[in-house]
């Protein structure tokens, strides 16, 4: 009840109260008790009106004891980095934090009392995900227990964030639905590292047999490299033969190389060099298979030299592998745009970017992981070496990808490595 109302009712009460104790004294009271009369009709109205404030004060009491408790748990909930939501038992809002009200784009709308299917009119972008815990909260109140499970929610900027949410229904003693606790934690980077440690077991368990294996390969295969150079010497009758023999002996060595790189624990030399300098050169370098599949390769540096600490050879192997793929994978008279520059934690940018066949989003997920390629012949070490190459270097690497599109690969590399025990420091003239 409002203010205005209760007082005036009571001002209403308080004038029937005079006005019937008057009458009643002046018509029914005999002469000798109107004194007493007076005196008990003022003392009980005293009583009354005092029981009636003192009702009122506690009452203000509780509701201010009420608001500091919201105010504190408001602040509690406002400060975590979590997602948390109260709905009540018809599934409608009736608490969030700044927190889900960002993820959701729902900052200024006033959520009260609203279902998600009527917040998404709010929200256009994330319409289909509101609607969604619609479903995902009925299944929650028809099992009648916590549930826990991993939703992925899609960011404007095209990334996504991973959430571990947790849904706590709450019921009356009759069995009715109360309300329901919500509770969302971005686990994205704890998901992101796990997978960063699974491919770094992998490359670990691919080491380790790269190591028993690519010795024991190496040594016969220089004898049948040598006995088919004696042979093709001595025979000109099949020269195309040996030559193919050759040609797969060679690419035989190619990926023990390879397996050898990952193997073998790497005590990385860096030094000062432009980046500029190492594109240049592997563009050089690839520009005659560029002219075979009739791809041109477009470079968009900037004009000032940019130095890096970094090991160069590792880095040219780097480059070629990516550039070389963009080449293999490009269409007939297409180009492949290749971008440098520093990006706002002045970090070497990189982006290879080509307008080739594309990878598909089921595939995209397998890039990089060991014997894992979608060419023919493809060993897919090519691209396990380039993400070792680029973790030692203590950057990052990732692909898009469309299919039939194209294929954009962006490194960021730092401009100066962290000083380790195992990093020596040299200058190398540009």
């Amino acid at each position: 009840m409002k203010k205005t109302k209760l007082v005036i009712l009571y001002l209403i009460t308080s004038l029937i109260w005079l006005y019937a104790s008057n009458y009643i004294l002046t018509h029914y009271i005999p002469l000798a008790l109107v004194n007493y009369f007076e005196r008990g009709k003022e003392i009980f109205y005293i009583l009354v009106t005092g029981g009636i404030f003192y009702f009122f004060i506690l009452k203000k009491e509780e509701l201010d004891t009420t608001k500091e408790q919201e105010r504190r748990l408001s602040t509690l909930i406002n400060s975590m980095v979590d997602f948390v939501n109260f709905k009540d038992g018809e599934g409608r809002w009736i608490q969030a934090n700044d927190f889900g009200l960002q993820l959701f784009q729902l900052e200024n709308v006033d959520y009260l009392g609203k279902k998600d299917s009527e917040l998404a009119e709010y929200t256009e972008f994330y319409s289909g995900a509101l609607k969604y815990c619609e479903v995902s909260d009925e299944e929650t109140w028809e099992n009648g227990t916590v549930t826990r499970c991993e939703e992925v929610v899609p960011l404007p900027n095209g990334t996504s964030k991973i959430f571990d949410t947790i849904k706590v229904p709450l019921f009356h003693d009759d069995g009715s639905r109360e309300g329901l606790v919500i509770i969302g934690r971005d686990i994205t980077t704890l998901r992101q590292t796990e997978e960063r440690l699974n491919r770094t077991e992998k490359l670990s368990v691919v080491g380790e047999l790269s190591a028993s294996v690519a010795h024991e390969i190496r040594n016969p295969l220089t004898s049948l490299k040598g006995f088919v150079q004696l042979l093709q010497m001595e025979d000109d009758k099949h020269q195309d033969y040996y030559q193919i023999m050759l040609d797969e002996l060679n690419r035989i060595n190619h990926i023990v190389g390879e397996l050898l790189l990952l193997a073998k624990p790497q005590h990385l030399k860096y030094t000062e060099i432009s980046i500029q300098k190492i594109l240049k050169d592997v563009i050089s370098l690839l520009a005659v298979e560029a002219t075979l599949y009739n791809v041109q390769i477009e470079s968009h540096f900037p004009k000032e030299d940019i130095i890096i600490e970094c090991e160069p050879n590792q880095l040219k192997q780097l480059f070629i592998n990516l550039i070389k793929n963009s080449i293999e994978a490009s269409k007939s008279d297409s180009k492949i745009s290749i971008y440098l520059g520093l990006n706002e934690e002045h970090q070497v940018a990189i982006t290879v970017k080509d307008q080739g066949c594309g990878i598909s989003k089921e595939l995209l997920q397998k890039i990089g992981e060991p014997f894992y390629s979608s060419k023919e012949k493809g060993t897919g070490l090519g691209l396990t070496v380039s993400y070792k190459i680029v973790q030692s270097h203590q950057g990052s690497i990732n692909f898009d990808s469309e299919k039939g599109i194209g294929t954009t690969v962006n490194i960021t590399l730092p401009v100066e490595q962290s000083s380790s025990a195992d990093i020596r420091h040299s200058k190398a003239t540009v």
